[in-house]
């Protein structure tokens, strides 16, 4: 059986599942909620419009995998949505240009974060900003010419880990207490991207993404 376990359980290592999405593909996705509807008209483009709407069907349509509950969902305080039907389902979403990724796991909060690479000259100003000083100073210490990827690829760690704690912006640039295991996920040369639990070891496993997976069993087991 692949499944989650919780973190302080020393007999089991905690699994997380990450599927890999690509929002640019031409098929027929489910039809949006009222609520997608409504965020993504705020939208100024059609195609952030079009990649915003795809990333959540198919959000919607991976956590039909693992469980038959209702897709109501829940917002704890900074704005982290959760299934209160199944709260032990852990899940992420992260989206950057073609490119969605949706992590699940069971019993351990989990973050994800996706960023495709492209040139950023102001790297260090924003590192000095936000992130923790150990990380700015460390990408200090990068060769210019690699600056920016570096950049990139503790962006989406730091991103990663305050997602799984649900503060997302509101800590950045804090230091974050206890036991971590982040994992980069490879996603072609195009991106950057890790994901974060607040645990001492997490082992990971990415699915291709697919519109007709079956609903209504637990995709870990």
């Amino acid at each position: 059986m692949f499944r989650a376990a919780g973190c302080d359980n020393d007999r089991h290592m905690p699994y997380v599942d990450v599927w890999v999405v690509p929002v640019d593909c031409a098929a027929d996705w489910l039809i949006p909620t009222p609520a997608e509807a409504e965020r993504a008209a705020r939208f100024v483009s059609e195609p952030l419009r079009r990649r915003y709407l795809r990333a959540h069907a198919a959000l919607r349509a991976i956590l039909q995998t693992y469980t038959g509950a209702p897709l109501d969902f829940g917002v704890a305080e900074h704005g982290k949505p959760y299934l209160p039907a199944e709260p032990e389902l852990e899940f992420n979403l992260s989206h950057s240009h073609e490119m969605a990724l949706v992590a699940v796991s069971r019993d351990v909060a989990i973050g994800v974060d996706v960023e495709r690479l492209r040139p950023m000259q102001e790297c260090m100003a924003i590192a000095e900003r936000f992130f923790p000083p150990v990380d700015a100073a460390a990408l200090g210490d990068v060769p210019p010419a690699a600056r920016e990827g570096e950049f990139f690829r503790r962006w989406t760690r730091i991103e990663a880990k305050l997602k799984a704690r649900g503060i997302g912006l509101y800590g950045a640039g804090a230091e974050l207490d206890g036991d971590w295991t982040v994992l980069p996920i490879d996603v072609g040369p195009d991106y950057a991207a890790s994901v974060a639990a607040n645990c001492r070891e997490l082992k990971m496993r990415t699915r291709a993404f697919a519109l007709d997976m079956p609903a209504g069993h637990d995709a870990f087991e």
